[in-house]
């Protein structure tokens, strides 16, 4: 065989493996990571007209990236470079596309600094492209790796790999927005369980992920059984949209809050909302629920006993909810005159083994140890949250 046919088919072998490997992350990237940022994208930039299918866009995006790839390999096809700087041009657009973020307090979205930086790389890039083409260097650099085909294969690689750390480093990648809109995803596919495991998984607490934590136990009808098993922040004002710190991005607000009840035209913070209905008797086991869990979100033992009985039969006999069960044994122990004496002796246990455990401990690994062992309780969240 002779030596250009070696070289042709060294060639091939690269093409394919760089394109191969670039497909496959595009591909990953796009389904997997970036994929509810794309659709909240096309909800917002379309107004809610359109909605985004996870698996089509990824491989409509990625069949244009290399549609790029291709354009720039014809375009320089006289310049003997490693192919896979051909992919450049496609990593830059795919930074653009995922370089958006929320602004703080609005309802919109925003491109980050890689919708200027980009096409201006781009021209560095061409730039140098041409300059190593016509100094020599591209070639002198080719033909110093012939016939060496690990080397060629593992420079095109390296090339790659850096292009998508790139990638990564630059698109959007705050966590805390990835797991909120993941789980606003998985609540409007009705996936409440898959909301759920994102939310309690995520180790910052924030009030979109309060709000969302409760819409999904509500509809699950664990509201009151397993709120507070969750990272909370906000208080009672985080359980439903206000539009600046706790809003929907996929989910209408008129789909919430006729969940609730009722909507109105005229925006209201949680408890006046829910005091609202109960004023008017719209109250229903939903907003109920939502009443009480939003008294203990904001301490307000006093206000949650006297409602309490309103909704549920309160007596040693009858089984309530476990934070509610949890927050009338605490009421109980704070109060000397209480307005209920709730009794519960297998509970009463617990609280008593929670108070030796705080009374042993008295550094700062006190709320850790706490939080190990108690902190799917509502009497650590009443104490330290």
């Amino acid at each position: 065989m002779s030596k250009g046919s070696v070289i042709n088919n060294q060639d091939t072998l690269i093409r394919v493996v760089c394109t191969f490997v670039f497909s496959l992350f595009a591909f990953f990237y796009l389904y997997y990571f970036q994929a509810d940022l794309l659709t909240v994208m096309q909800h917002v930039f379309s107004q809610g007209q359109t909605h985004y299918n996870h698996l089509i866009g990824a491989i409509l995006i990625t069949l244009v990236l290399l549609f790029v790839q291709l354009a720039i390999a014809n375009l320089f096809k006289k310049v003997k470079m490693a192919w896979a700087f051909t992919f450049v041009p496609s990593a830059l657009c795919l930074i653009m596309l995922t370089d958006v973020h929320p602004v703080p307090n609005e309802s919109r979205l925003e491109f980050g600094s890689g919708v200027y930086l980009c096409p201006i790389a781009f021209v560095v890039y061409s730039i140098i492209v041409c300059l190593s083409n016509s100094t020599g260097l591209s070639e002198a650099f080719r033909s110093s790796f012939n016939n060496r085909i690990v080397r060629r294969l593992w420079v095109n690689i390296i090339v790659l790999l850096s292009l998508m750390v790139l990638i990564c480093v630059c698109g959007n990648n705050d966590k805390l927005y990835h797991v909120r809109i993941h789980a606003e995803q998985c609540i409007l596919n009705g996936d409440y369980d898959g909301a759920l495991d994102a939310i309690k998984h995520c180790e910052e607490p924030d009030e979109n992920l309060t709000m969302l934590a409760a819409y999904a136990l509500s509809h699950k009808k664990q509201l009151p059984e397993s709120l507070f098993e969750y990272q909370l922040k906000g208080g009672a004002k985080a359980m439903m949209p206000d539009g600046i710190k706790t809003r929907f991005e996929l989910l209408p607000d008129t789909s919430f809050y006729a969940y609730l009840g009722n909507c109105y035209r005229q925006r209201m913070q949680t408890m006046h909302y829910l005091n609202y209905q109960k004023r008017h008797k719209r109250m229903n086991k939903v907003t109920a629920d939502y009443l009480l869990s939003g008294y203990l979100l904001d301490k307000n033992l006093d206000s949650f006993v006297r409602e309490i009985t309103r909704h549920y039969a309160v007596n040693d006999s009858v089984s309530l909810p476990k934070h509610y069960e949890e927050a009338l044994l605490l009421y109980t122990h704070l109060h000397s005159t209480p307005y209920i004496i709730y009794k519960n002796d297998v509970l009463n246990a617990d609280f008593q083994d929670y108070q030796k455990l705080e009374n042993t401990i008295f550094n700062a690994q006190r709320k850790t140890a706490l939080r190990d062992t108690y902190g799917n309780t509502y009497w650590y969240y009443y104490m330290y949250e």
